[in-house]
């Protein structure tokens, strides 16, 4: 195919001011782009927030887009946005967009199309916007957005872009363009993970000084669908067996005080440590302090938790759930890994209480990395004739 001229051009419903999981893989991925081409990254006002420090964009161009939440996804205000982003997607050399974006992703591959641009489409979760709302007749809202947004984004596109087959498959939404899904695996960030530099043996100074013995470590945002109750059900069991370990939950989330009330009633007292926000040049030392990493989630809208392999790739051993597509990239050997069914609370206390009473596994770790996952979509966007070299 002949190349078109023009940027690679990436868009991403959140800006790199918000430390999600789409956001790093989307971002991880703009910055290596622009180490090899022009790259262009758009996104939303939608949680915005400068003052806490943005994921590091390199040499790529970024410009927002006026937007509102509705239902926590954001939803592009009025018509300026709408024509700024056709004219981006139009000068493009291949569009790159994140799902889910409500009423954005379809229009923009109908205007990639018109325009002559190749697109893929990076799907990340199967989005149930009504999980969201209490508001009567909610329910309809999520098939809604599949029928008018995501099935003809879907339908459109040139290729579709899934973390593991696994999910492709169970996905409801996925599985029916399964001839159209490459499958490129996440990646993790060698350098804020000090995986370069090797075992540092530094304790993090989110870490409270009294904290000490075994400990089960969760990083993630606090939000329904990772499971942290879960775990907090778990540890609880496994208290009462007098198995001795700290819980360390760090992230920020909407259910923080939730969950806190929840581990007093459960009578955990000290065994549970909210750390709060920890800064990305304590994650990597963080995995590596703990003794097992979990993240038990209990739904698709991840296909699986970056934390576990991010973790995994500092050597330690995780617990999370067996979500369809999970044992492509987290291990599942007893040793390095063990995935248990999804809101299994006794499964899970069950691979917590082999995991923290055997030895820590020796030997290198596989490691992916972002330049990785850049050069596979590299390597696709060549193929569509399109994007850096």
């Amino acid at each position: 195919m002949t190349a078109r001229p023009g940027p690679v051009t990436v868009v991403v419903p959140l800006p790199p001011t918000y430390r999600g999981g789409t956001e790093e893989y989307a971002y991880q991925l703009v910055r290596r782009y622009a180490d090899h081409g022009p790259t262009s990254a758009l996104a939303t006002t939608v949680r915005y927030t400068p003052a806490t420090g943005a994921i590091d964009l390199g040499k790529a161009t970024f410009e927002l887009l006026a937007a509102r939440e509705v239902m926590q996804r954001p939803l592009l205000v009025g018509h300026a946005p709408r024509k700024r982003l056709r004219s981006a997607i139009a000068s493009a050399s291949v569009l790159q967009l994140h799902m889910p974006f409500p009423l954005v992703e379809s229009p923009a591959v109908r205007w990639a199309k018109h325009a002559g641009v190749p697109t893929v489409l990076t799907y990340h979760m199967d989005a149930d916007l009504s999980g969201a709302s209490k508001v009567p007749g909610a329910g309809l809202v999520t098939p809604a957005y599949r029928r008018l947004s995501a099935y003809p984004a879907l339908a459109n596109c040139d290729v579709v872009v899934s973390n593991s087959r696994g999910y492709a498959e169970a996905s409801p939404v996925l599985s029916r363009y399964l001839p159209k899904v490459r499958v490129i695996a996440k990646g993790a960030d060698a350098d804020r993970l000090g995986l370069r530099r090797g075992p540092s043996g530094r304790r993090p100074a989110s870490i409270p000084a009294d904290v000490a013995g075994k400990t089960v470590v969760f990083v993630g945002r606090l939000v329904p669908y990772k499971g942290v109750s879960v775990l907090l059900e778990a540890a609880e069991l496994l208290r009462r067996e007098s198995v001795a370990f700290t819980v360390l939950i760090a992230g920020r989330g909407p259910l923080l005080e939730e969950l806190k009330a929840e581990s007093a009633r459960r009578g955990l007292g000290g065994a549970v440590r909210f750390l709060g926000f920890v800064p990305d040049e304590e994650i990597g030392d963080l995995y590596r302090f703990a003794d097992v990493v979990c993240c038990p989630s209990i739904g698709t809208l991840e296909s699986s938790a970056t934390a576990l392999e991010e973790a995994a790739m500092c050597g330690t051993p995780v617990a999370g759930s067996d979500l369809p597509g999970a044992a492509e990239s987290i291990p599942h050997d007893g040793v390095r890994g063990i995935l248990v069914p999804p809101r299994d609370a006794s499964a899970l206390a069950h691979a917590l209480r082999r995991l923290l009473g055997q030895e820590r596994p020796t030997g290198p770790p596989p490691v992916r990395t972002w330049d990785d996952v850049a050069g596979d979509y590299v390597r696709l966007f060549a193929e569509l004739g399109a994007g850096p070299r």
